[in-house]
């Protein structure tokens, strides 16, 4: 019942409200209410509560049926009654009707259908007498005066025949209701007419027809009048404006029977109601689509609308550039038929994907004929056709095959380097290999004739011969250490990784307990939490072995060498550090750390081939990560590089 009380409460608002309340709001003997078309009561006013009992709140919402006795509803009275009234028109009818507390009261029904502006159907107006006290005062009289009551029933049924004439004419109207002579004077007027006009029957006497039409109107309106006095029986409506009481003009719309004809009626009836909302509604919506049409005619984009059965309402000037096509003769026409060589196309497609569906849908297509490339925005309308912006894409789809062009060329250009590079780089290692042999040959035989000298000639060479046999045989392990070393650079660029779960923490600690083996002096090793990370873990060692070596060495002239090594994760990344209290070094050379040979300290202060940072950068950029140093020269320094993680 609720959901049927919120269905019945919207439908009440697509009345007008404000004027029903107006009319019928501060009538207290009368109960007048509107019901939609099942019968659901939309509006209540204050005769209809006096009367029945329920309140507003109480009632909006319900049917009309609690109103019945049991017997009524047995018989299905509420539906007989409304399809009466729906057959006729209007319908009238007396009986017993119940109370909110459960007593009954005789009462007198009106049902007089009501219909919206399109002729659909709307509801009903149901208008509600407590005639109790009449019916009783009539049941005495039928007792005592039968015989009466026979002799003047012929005279009585006239006379209820013409109240329900003139109920249903009056009463029951929303409109404005004047009756014509022949002479097109006006006979009579309701109150509603003064309502609608503003104007008092006297007032309203002393004006004609053409005074109180608008002078733009005064033509139509006299034309319209012959017609009438020509067209005895058939309905005109028409709209025009007439004047105000107030001195303003307001939009009325008419509708002019002459039954002059009828004897019963005797007179050329107008029914006619305020429309100046409507009017001015229409023309601000004509303003709206005027601005909206303009809008559409000056964009770049092309645009068109289609009905449900995708013909076009509308196509503007640019849509016509695009398909060199006049827009205007578009209207009306089947898209398909204009254009037949698109059927079964890309657009087709979507078209029909978009209206059953009744969803957004875009897509690029190529039209041959005019060599056009557009882009489609497809969403489907509240009537079941299709809005349409079209985007002419030619130029960019032009840069586009453009730039593939220049990509495949480039790609085959990158190609033929690579495969050049490549062999430069087994010539290169092919090279490194000879170089590394020969090299080795002359170093064993320098380092060996060195200590040949110093165990046989030691005591003759005194000490400085001893100290050069020293340096000779030093810098040979020197040159053999650089040897290996650069090999090892050479090998990075060609060495395939074997990515694998990298527990860096373990890692840590094997490389440094494996540096730590031979150094005399004591360090202070401090390792924080490392998350693992995914790469080659035998690099990754050469990394370690390089980075916290180089700690340990700059760190080396410290009384208390303290080492720190830990990491983090950073969102799509693992950052690892080692920090230590060493030397340092000036930031403004920072960028000559990771050169191959590059050394920011003399070998006479620290041993070392130059090539440990450039191999671990290497290393670290193969893995896709990066590797950077902060330091303030004599307060150490810390080495940073990042490892891509994936989750």
């Amino acid at each position: 019942m609720q959901s049927r009380r919120v269905e019945s409460v919207a439908l009440s608002h697509s009345f007008d409200e404000k004027l029903f309340r107006l009319l019928v709001a501060s009538i207290s003997d009368y109960a007048i209410f509107m019901i939609d078309p099942n019968g659901y009561i939309m509006s209540w006013n204050q005769g209809a509560q006096n009367i029945n009992g329920y309140t507003e709140d109480e009632i909006i919402g319900e049917h009309i049926s609690v109103f019945y006795i049991p017997s009524d509803l047995k018989s299905n009275a509420p539906r007989r009654n409304l399809n009466e009234a729906l057959k006729h028109g209007n319908y009238e009818s007396e009986g017993w009707k119940q109370r909110k507390d459960g007593s009954v009261f005789w009462a007198n029904v009106v049902f007089t259908t009501v219909y919206n502006d399109d002729g659909h159907l709307a509801g009903f107006a149901q208008i509600t007498r407590d005639i109790t006290i009449r019916k009783e005062n009539e049941d005495k009289r039928e007792e005592i005066n039968t015989e009466l009551e026979k002799r003047v029933k012929e005279n009585t049924e006239t006379i209820i025949a013409n109240e329900i004439r003139f109920r249903k004419l009056i009463e029951n109207s929303y409109d404005g209701i004047v009756l014509l002579n022949s002479g097109l004077d006006v006979v009579y007027r309701s109150n509603s007419s003064e309502r609608i006009n503003g104007w008092s029957n006297e007032e309203r006497a002393g004006h004609e027809i053409d005074d109180l039409v608008h002078p733009n109107d005064r033509i139509k309106v006299r034309d319209l009048l012959i017609e009438i006095l020509n067209s005895p029986g058939v309905p005109i409506i028409s709209s025009y404006r007439t004047k105000h009481k107030q001195g303003h003009y307001i939009w009325v719309e008419s509708l002019f029977t002459n039954w002059l004809h009828d004897e019963t009626i005797g007179a050329i009836v107008c029914n006619f109601k305020d429309i100046t909302q409507r009017v001015v509604a229409q023309e601000e919506l004509e303003k709206k689509n005027e601005q909206i049409e303009s809008i559409l005619e000056s964009i770049t984009d092309g645009f068109i609308a289609l009905d449900k059965d995708l013909c076009y309402t509308y196509a503007n000037k640019r849509v016509g550039e695009m398909v060199n096509r006049d827009p205007e003769k578009l209207i009306g026409q089947y898209i398909w038929t204009e254009f037949p060589e698109s059927v079964n196309s890309a657009t087709y497609k979507a078209f029909n994907k978009a209206i059953s569906k009744k969803q957004y849908v875009s897509n690029e297509d190529y039209y041959a004929p005019q060599g056009l490339w557009h882009e489609n925005h497809i969403y489907p309308s509240a009537t079941g056709g299709l809005s349409v912006f079209i985007r002419d894409i030619t130029e960019r789809k032009k840069a586009e095959i453009e730039i593939r062009q220049l990509n495949e060329s480039l790609e085959r250009k990158v190609a033929e380097r690579t495969l050049q590079l490549e062999a430069a780089n087994k010539e290169l290692e092919s090279f490194s290999y000879s170089v590394s042999h020969d090299l080795r040959a002359p170093l064993r035989a320098v380092n060996g004739y060195a200590m040949m000298l110093k165990e046989e000639f030691s005591e003759k060479l005194g000490d400085e011969g001893n100290r050069v046999i020293n340096t000779i045989t030093t810098n040979a392990r020197l040159m053999g250490q650089l040897i290996d070393d650069l090999l090892a650079f050479s090998r990075m660029s060609r060495k395939e990784m074997v990515a694998m779960r990298v527990d860096m923490d373990a890692l840590v600690k094997v490389c440094t307990r494996e540096l730590l083996e031979t150094q005399p002096k004591r360090y202070e090793i401090i390792i924080k939490d490392l998350p693992d990370c995914e790469g080659d873990i035998n690099l990754m060692r050469q990394v370690l072995l390089n980075l916290i070596g180089n700690a340990i060495k700059y760190s080396s002239k410290n009384e208390h060498p303290v080492i720190e090594i830990g990491g983090v994760t950073d969102k799509d990344k693992r950052v690892y550090y080692i920090t230590d209290n060493g030397v340092g070094f000036d930031m403004k050379y920072s960028k000559k750390l990771f050169g191959v040979f590059q050394r920011l300290h003399s070998a006479q202060e620290f041993e070392g081939t130059g090539v440990g940072l450039a191999l671990a950068k290497r290393i670290i950029s193969k893995h896709g990560g990066m590797i950077w140093a902060e330091s303030v020269l004599n307060e150490g320094a810390t080495f940073y590089f990042s490892m891509p993680y994936k989750k």
